[in-house]
């Protein structure tokens, strides 16, 4: 027995003499943490809790405490409280809190797509002609959704404007104040304590809204807002040390039943359960020498930043009332040596020694650099990085595009930009509803699919293809091939579309469907200049058939009308405008001619055919004001030969007269429209805003060679208004209006309108 002893006590001692380095490495770790530096006063840690805008309180805090003299020693937060916590934590005082919170641009946050005007032409008009970007994507192995309704890309520029220039730093303890940000592990459900690497990916990964932003991938974890996990994160403050904490809980009352009115809500209700059923482990947590506050935001919503000084003067009269926080003030000689350690300055005036671009894509590299614009040995400036960003994303095929400025050991900056390509793609659906009514005899409807593959080719070669059913029917493949550089393309396309439109006398009275069918090939080469400026060349062949109606039997042009046209084609494209469908700023100019051989039976002619359109807007705060002008012209060589006409009527196209009332061979336009935005969300995943408004418009219709206007006299200049209100829905503009315009012998024609995904 005495043997056995013996033997368990030099095991004992070898295992001692073993584990004594790793044991002796802890004990240097505890010591060497963010509480081992504070000496002759408890350690203070300031938990700052999450609850969207109500985080406003937290500056109301931080404001106090300050005018109190109150060190902090440490920052975590969660959500909302690692936005406040981590511009608290990088050396920023409440002034510049306050600044940041009352003039950053949170509702842009939450809109990741880019700005029209920021887009590439093609992409303009690609999203133009298909407004429900739902942005499916459909590869062999099926349809693939978005890992969030955003992507995250607003919100990563929101930060980097909040935050300005940020280092990569290597460990958080390093940041003025020492900081922890809390996320949640979206595969195990664990709360996450990030304490390194970037300060920016950190905090937006704490604010990742289960859902509704893309998660965040940090060390191979995927990461989503901290609430669902630790929405009051003071076992992290008692495990690196605290001996007293400051926790600020800001989490939102559970709805009553009066409230739970749709899956929206009870959503939420079922997030509030489980952030209040962590929370009560957290509170469980606090000492007596600990303090607890928790500012009264009765009435002020998760999305109300509009209200987030409200918050903050909530949040002071909360702190000031608790008078506990007095025991932790310290003198003001001690309190002005903890600031000047505190307030680090802004690193601002930094120059880029270098770009680093991981690019997640099949675009070619230089490609993306030439699009980002900015060179080795450029100064850093915020604004000029973050639209050299928004130009790389406006491609619209990246899922994020992010940047990171880097300072290494040797002092010198390194830009680092990383670019993800959508996760679910290469291949997109969006969608297109087209409705209009005229609630008399004109109604037309669409529904139609768009199918883009994208970066066939380091350049940025697409397949794009159409298809569309209802009254107007499409199908449509086109392949685009940038070659040399994205500025330089060739395409290829092929079309077939019918068209039917119903025709009527002077009284409104149908004569019957006048259809059109054609079969439409063209080859162009083009130079995209800039984003806004597009222009090409090529060759076109169309095949077509006109069906006028029997009650038109007596006309010249028959019942039936077969053609074939071929020949060069000459296209031109400027547009800057930031909005298709209620326009407020920006130019669009479009303009196409064709010369073509036309044939119809033993017919022959040469023909020029010129469409030109010109929109210019202009807006200043909810008053929108937008003039478009409009000329068309066919002429044949063989005046028994027609095959083209043009038509006016419609909503904002001679309003009060029908849909496509009017035909000729020559048609002009003008109209000048003004639109008043009745609403304007500050906080939406869509802008959805209403207008109301009316039009002066003038048009006129010369040369109705294949006299479909009947007894109408179209060869003078007609007048025409309208009255409408209008709503930028997510399935597209929706029109509700009424027209009036003159008809003949100075009578009067009105109409009333009905549209949905339809601009004008």
């Amino acid at each position: 027995m005495k043997q056995q002893k013996s033997r368990t006590g030099w095991s004992r001692l070898g295992w001692l003499l073993c584990w004594w380095p790793a044991l002796l490495s802890a004990e240097t770790t505890e010591l060497s943490g963010p509480c081992a530096m504070v000496t002759d006063r408890p350690c203070v840690a300031l938990v700052l809790g999450g609850g969207g805008a109500r985080g406003g309180a937290h500056l109301g805090v931080i404001r106090y405490l300050e005018q109190q003299q109150i060190p902090v020693d440490l920052v975590i937060g969660t959500s909302i409280g690692a936005f406040v916590g981590g511009l608290y934590a990088s050396g920023k005082g409440p002034e510049q809190i306050e600044h940041i919170l009352t003039e950053l641009p949170w509702g842009e946050g939450f809109q990741d797509r880019v700005r029209r005007h920021e887009m590439p032409a093609r992409r303009k008009q690609q999203g133009d002609a298909y407004p429900i970007q739902l942005e499916l994507g459909l590869r062999l192995d099926g349809v693939h959704l978005p890992k969030g309704v955003l992507h995250g890309q607003a919100m990563a520029q929101l930060l980097q404007q909040a935050f300005g220039v940020q280092a990569n730093q290597l460990d958080f303890d390093e940041l003025a104040i020492p900081f922890r940000a809390v996320a949640a592990d979206l595969v195990t459900g664990e709360a996450v304590v990030l304490n390194e690497g970037s300060l920016l990916q950190a905090v937006q990964a704490s604010m990742s809204i289960p859902g509704v932003v893309r998660p965040m991938e940090i060390n191979q974890r995927i990461l989503v807002d901290g609430g669902v996990a630790n929405n009051l994160p003071v076992d992290v403050a008692k495990a690196l040390g605290a001996e007293r904490i400051i926790a600020v809980s800001i989490d939102a009352p559970l709805l009553q039943k009066e409230d739970l009115t749709d899956a929206f809500s009870v959503s939420e209700q079922l997030t509030n359960f489980l952030v209040r059923r962590g929370l009560a482990v957290q509170l469980a947590l606090l000492d007596e020498q600990d303090i607890l506050l928790r500012p009264g935001l009765t009435g002020i919503g998760t999305l109300d930043f509009d209200r987030l000084m409200e918050g903050a003067d909530i949040g002071y009269q909360s702190a000031q009332a608790a008078s506990e926080l007095q025991a932790l003030s310290v003198s003001a000689a001690d309190y002005h040596q903890w600031l000047l350690s505190h307030r680090l300055p802004d690193p601002s005036g930094q120059h880029i020694d270098q770009i680093v671009l991981h690019n997640h894509s099949a675009l070619a590299d230089d490609i993306l650099l030439s699009r980002l614009g900015i060179k080795p040995g450029d100064p850093y400036d915020s604004q000029v990085v973050e639209k050299g960003i928004r130009r790389l994303y406006g491609l619209d095929v990246f899922e994020r595009v992010s940047q990171q400025l880097t300072i290494l050991d040797d002092d010198s900056t390194e830009l680092q930009v990383q670019v993800q390509e959508k996760s679910w793609g290469p291949g997109y659906l969006n969608f297109r509803l087209r409705f209009e009514d005229d609630f008399q005899n004109k109604h037309h409807y669409q529904l139609a699919a768009s199918y883009l593959y994208t970066n066939l080719s380091p350049l940025g070669a697409e397949w794009y293809s159409e298809l569309g059913i209802g009254s107007d029917k499409l199908i449509s493949s086109e392949l685009y091939w940038p070659v040399f550089s994205p500025a330089t393309f060739v395409s290829g396309k092929v079309s077939a579309f019918s068209d039917r439109q119903v025709l009527e006398d002077e009284n409104r009275r149908s004569l019957g469907d006048l259809n059109h069918s054609e079969f439409n090939s063209t080859v162009l080469a083009g130079l995209n200049v800039s984003d806004h400026l597009t222009l090409a060349s090529g060759w076109t062949r169309r095949v077509g058939r006109y069906r006028a109606p029997g009650s038109l039997r007596e006309t010249e042009s028959g019942v039936r009308l077969s053609y074939q046209r071929y020949g060069p084609v000459l296209q031109g494209h400027w547009d800057t405008l930031d909005n298709i469908n209620f326009p407020g700023r920006g130019i669009r100019l479009s303009s196409e001619v064709q010369w073509l051989q036309d044939r119809s039976g033993v017919s022959r002619g040469n023909s020029q055919t010129l469409n030109l359109d010109l929109l210019v807007a202009k807006s200043w705060q909810a008053h929108r004001l937008h003039s478009r002008w409009s000329w068309q012209r066919y002429r044949n060589d063989d005046p028994e030969l027609i095959l083209e006409q043009f038509s006016l009527g419609g909503f904002l196209n001679l309003s009060g007269y029908p849909h496509q009332y009017l035909y000729g061979s020559t048609v002009s336009f003008g109209s000048l429209v003004y639109q008043y935005q009745l609403t304007q969300s500050q906080m939406s995943f869509l802008n959805m805003p209403w207008f109301i408004g009316g039009s002066i418009e003038r048009g006129r219709v010369r040369d109705d060679l294949l006299n479909l206007n009947q007894a109408q006299q179209t060869d003078a200049w007609l007048w025409a208004g309208s009255l409408f209100l209008g709503w930028d829905s997510p399935l597209g503009p929706l029109f509700f209006g009424y027209g009036r315009a003159e008809g003949d012998n100075r009578s009067q024609v009105d109409s009333w309108y009905l549209s949905l995904g339809h601009n004008f």
